[in-house]
């Protein structure tokens, strides 16, 4: 007889939901409510028992890599319920079978105890129009078994033998196997290395107090990584500017170089030109600008950059995680975007599959991964190539630096890529290594 599956709450109600959701398909439970669940899941796990985890507010991404290693470790998934407004998203990409409710709950961790690898997949030909319609389509395999409906209108696992196993109502069980099929591959891969760095070159820029570096100082930073960024000088003066978009060729995009002014919150600060004249003019207008718009900001100039035409702007941010991953923070930049929210969470390193999978969480991911395979796999490699090399930087200098944020990353008409905007946020570990020695 399998084991009862110690199910961590963090709330008296929930365990009470929990109990009558299991009990109503005759699931093995104990609800136990903790203070913090996700330690109790891992303990529990530990000991070989099965765990699952019931929650009202958002994981931290800590917590959810911390019970993603513990799944691994143990071999067993950890069925998860977020209550609240989380997206999902990142959690399965951890390989956490992960819904919003407890009775989707109950159902994963039926799911999860019949004798087959894909639970999933299981045929849903003899279940009623409507029922197959809830759960989507299911591959048919012998090993698999099929869903049926019997009374009370719930969905039940038939396998070779003449037994059923009660799964639960078939939007519960529509639920459980969605999370299942979108949780199955949890492989990362190590963090990239990216050859010949010159770490001494990155410290000159990064060594100081805790800050968040100009566009160029960030852009230098993460340059010895080969991300792609533009053909650009900074000016200091009018005649510089003006000589420099010369040299560059027309058009050039001038724009506002200042750690305290971001042209992403600040895009009336940049200007496309056509001619010298128009570049010291330019140089003049945004530096005029930028001062009544804030007195004390530091002003290092413009930069004047290639001008190239995008047909999707991202913005990304990435932290490192204590335990060890990359969190990465994807969405467009696009004033609509930015309006919809359209984002997205993952970890990195992640391999080119994930990644995709990831892109198309996105409601407008058509404008990322259009055209034929070859042309969504080139998107997705390009992508993927310079999420991970901005991802090798956060890890080499993870003990320095809080973030990096990206904003926009335009993914031109050509398929190319180019870091128009950069800002790296240093931490305090240089002010703290010098007190330490003091």
């Amino acid at each position: 007889m399998p084991k009862a599956w110690s199910i961590f709450c963090g709330c008296p109600e929930l365990a009470v939901d929990v109990a009558r959701d299991a009990e109503r398909i005759g699931l093995s439970v104990a609800p136990e409510v903790r203070e913090r669940p996700w330690d109790g899941a891992v303990e529990a796990l530990r000991d070989g028992s099965p765990a699952a985890l019931v929650v009202e507010d958002p994981l931290a991404a800590d917590i959810a890599v911390q019970l993603s290693e513990a799944m691994r470790a143990a071999k067993r998934r950890i069925p998860v319920a977020v209550i609240g407004p989380q997206p999902l998203g990142l959690l399965h990409d951890l390989g956490l079978p992960a819904v919003h409710e407890t009775g989707p709950l109950v159902a994963v961790a039926a799911l999860l105890e019949l004798d087959t690898a894909r639970p999933w997949a299981a045929t849903t030909k003899e279940l009623p129009s409507v029922d197959r319609v809830r759960l989507g389509e299911s591959v048919s395999h012998r090993s698999d078994g099929r869903f049926v409906r019997i009374d009370d209108g719930l969905i039940a696992h038939e396998g070779d033998g003449p037994t059923s196993k009660l799964i639960g109502a078939p939007r519960d069980v529509a639920a459980a196997v969605r999370a299942l099929r979108a949780s199955q591959d949890p492989s990362r891969p190590r963090v990239p290395v990216v050859q010949g760095v010159e770490a001494d070159a990155v410290l000159d820029v990064i060594l100081g107090p805790k800050r968040a570096l100009s566009d160029p100082a960030s852009k230098a930073a993460l340059g010895p990584y080969d991300v792609p960024l533009p053909i650009e000088e900074l000016c200091a003066t009018p005649s510089r500017a003006a000589s420099e978009a010369a040299r560059i060729g027309f058009p050039v995009r001038v724009g506002l170089a200042s750690p305290d002014l971001r042209l992403w919150d600040h895009p009336d600060l940049t200007a496309e030109v056509y001619s010298a004249g128009q570049a010291r003019d330019a140089f003049r207008q945004i530096m005029a600008v930028a001062k009544s718009r804030s007195a004390d900001a530091r002003l290092l100039g413009v930069t004047v950059s290639a001008s190239t035409m995008a047909r999707t702007l991202l913005h990304v941010r990435m932290e490192p995680l204590a335990a060890g991953p990359i969190l990465a923070e994807i969405g467009f930049a696009d004033p609509h975007g930015r309006a919809s929210a359209d984002t997205t969470q993952t970890v990195l390193p992640a391999t080119a599959k994930a990644l995709e999978r990831v892109l198309l969480r996105l409601r407008g991911s058509s404008l990322l991964l259009q055209g034929t395979t070859p042309e969504r796999t080139q998107a997705v490699s390009a992508i993927g190539d310079v999420l991970m090399r901005l991802a090798a930087f956060v890890h080499q200098w993870r003990k320095e630096i809080e973030a990096v944020e990206v904003n926009p990353l335009a993914i031109l008409v050509g398929g190319e890529l180019e870091v128009r905007e950069a800002c790296v946020t240093v931490g305090d570990a240089f002010s703290r290594s010098l007190n330490a020695s003091g």
